[in-house]
């Protein structure tokens, strides 16, 4: 799963601008087709949605949508991948290069990721975590978060388009 996951990745990575800008371009096409329509339109007829309209809407809403799926299923993914490494064995935690000051409370806190609770804030300060575990090395980019300073947003650098994969709460970064 995880190998076709990667794949996934790899190609909306790739294809991701290309669908971006020919969603642009369909939302321009819906937006013309729907003015010129009401344009035409006399006056107290009712309305009427033109083949273009739809076909440009609809294959707008396909790739957002589309987008915003592959972006769940990559968080999805990515935390499958980490989650193994985090509940092995760890034999040393680095924090921005340096031991880690309190490792098992730290490698606790981690062990928690949830899913970021959205509060009209953005990521700041980073932290480089890097964990050998008995799976193998991982590395994770802690961001603090702008409004609330014991939660951090967890980056995975395994995916390219997985964005944040959630978020933990500690202050033992501070």
């Amino acid at each position: 799963m995880l190998g076709f996951a990667h794949i996934v990745d790899y190609v909306v990575h790739a294809a991701a601008p290309y669908l971006i800008g020919v969603a642009v371009v369909l939302w321009a096409i819906a937006f013309a087709a729907a003015a010129v329509s009401e344009r035409r339109r006399p006056v107290g007829a009712p309305q009427h949605v033109s083949r273009l309209f739809a076909r440009a809407a609809t294959g707008f809403l396909i790739i957002v949508l589309s987008l915003a799926a592959a972006s769940v299923f990559l968080t999805g993914a990515a935390l499958d991948e980490v989650r193994p490494r985090l509940n092995a064995a760890v034999t040393e935690i680095r924090v921005d290069e340096s031991p880690a000051p309190d490792p098992e409370q730290l490698l606790e806190a981690l062990r928690q990721i949830r899913s970021r609770s959205y509060h009209h804030s953005h990521p700041t300060t980073a932290h480089r975590i890097e964990l050998q575990t008995a799976e193998g090395p991982l590395e994770l980019l802690l961001r603090r978060d702008s409004t609330v300073p014991n939660e951090y947003w967890v980056f995975y650098s395994g995916f390219e388009k997985a964005d944040d994969i959630g978020t933990v709460v500690t202050d033992l970064l501070d």
